[in-house]
């Protein structure tokens, strides 16, 4: 005989992995190798926008803390995306509504996990760290642009949440061969905001 509320636990992670793999799906009226290129253009465009505006602030205002002033205005970026997500309740909702198609092939992921409990996707490639390395920076300077950067919008997405946190377990940017990108409730609410 199973657990009391077991079935109930499977059904949810099915219904919630059928609804991601919903969200995914590539229309029938563009190739998906066209839509792939765009998408990775359009990334691979922000992102060297992002590196030169660091370099330049870095460079015309060295008494101002440009990575804070970065990750500031990315972490607001995050928050505008995350507020229209509407209720999130647990952590395969908050994945799923992360999620996009373009994401999912640029990015070239594979779903772990994806239930009320734990959700958890794999990169396996990242347009911006090839971005950031097409204008040659350094591998100190990928790691600052990644995790101190970059990654203030994926946290900020789930500012306006406050029973789910993000965790990158795992990144490119720091060397990593992938990113983890893991989501978890929060125990006590209200405490997700302390990352």
């Amino acid at each position: 005989m199973s657990e009391p509320g077991k079935n109930q636990e499977t059904d949810n992670r099915t219904e919630y992995e059928k609804r991601f793999r919903e969200k995914v799906m590539a229309p029938d009226s563009v190739s998906i190798r066209q839509f792939q290129s765009a998408v990775e253009g359009a990334i691979k465009a922000r992102s060297k926008v992002t590196y030169l505006v660091w370099k330049e602030l870095k460079e015309q205002y060295p008494e101002v803390d440009a990575t804070k002033v970065m990750a500031s205005a990315y972490e607001k970026f995050g928050e505008l995306a995350g507020e229209t997500w509407g209720d999130i309740e647990n952590p395969g909702q908050a994945l799923i509504a992360q999620s996009s198609m373009g994401g999912y092939l640029v990015f070239d992921q594979t779903l772990k996990e994806c239930s009320e409990t734990y959700a958890q996707k794999t990169f396996h490639h990242c347009p911006h760290i090839e971005a950031f390395r097409e204008l040659g920076a350094t591998d100190e300077e990928i790691k600052v642009l990644c995790q101190d950067i970059l990654s203030a919008g994926d946290y900020g997405n789930m500012n306006p949440h406050d029973k789910v946190r993000l965790e990158f377990r795992k990144q490119i940017g720091a060397g990593d061969d992938t990113c983890e990108y893991c989501v978890v409730p929060c125990e006590n609410a209200g405490k997700c905001s302390e990352q």
